[in-house]
């Protein structure tokens, strides 16, 4: 039998259902983390290595990523928080992701937070892992790193920007 294009999308609808369900149902026996990497996505796992030093609570608020928003937008959110220009370093758009030596940021204390945004998969942070991202959170001497998401995946939006930031002051990670 052919598949048609009807069977195609409703054998995705389906595979698509059956993956939830059974990710939850692993999150709500805490076998996530083993379901994941029977499944081959153990890399969705996020994992948080604390630095071996301690960053300036005032530190900087570095943020990486393709931006839907206005950089004026980004420095506004900020400000809204008490965080000054001064403490934020922007670097939005793929092409500068891919060429950015992440390793000035490892055991650099002068950086408080780690932002991202979407990113290409590769670059010269990348190594051996299967993103940027993703090799800096398992190395040890980077700060806090945290991703901007709108719940379909990365973003950055004022919303994502904010909700992190707000959580990051309100839990005391963050001076503003």
């Amino acid at each position: 039998m052919a598949i048609t294009e009807d069977n195609l999308l409703d054998i995705i609808t389906e595979a698509s259902y059956r993956l939830l369900t059974d990710i939850r149902g692993a999150y709500k026996s805490e076998n996530l983390e083993n379901y994941l990497n029977s499944i081959g996505m153990g890399d969705l796992i996020p994992v948080e290595v604390e630095p071996l030093y301690d960053s300036l609570p005032d530190g900087k608020i570095i943020i990486f990523g393709d931006s839907r928003i206005r950089e004026k937008d980004i420095f506004g959110c900020l400000k809204d928080y008490g965080i000054s220009k001064d403490r934020i370093e922007l670097h939005l758009g793929y092409e500068e992701v891919v060429r950015y030596p992440f390793n000035k940021l490892q055991y650099n204390p002068n950086y408080r937070l780690i932002l991202f945004g979407p990113v290409p998969h590769s670059g010269e942070g990348k190594e051996d892992s299967s993103s940027i991202i993703n090799n800096l959170q398992q190395k040890e001497g980077y700060t806090k790193i945290l991703k901007l998401t709108d719940g379909h995946g990365l973003k950055i939006t004022k919303t994502s920007l904010k909700n992190v930031i707000e959580e990051q002051i309100n839990n005391g990670y963050l001076v503003a």
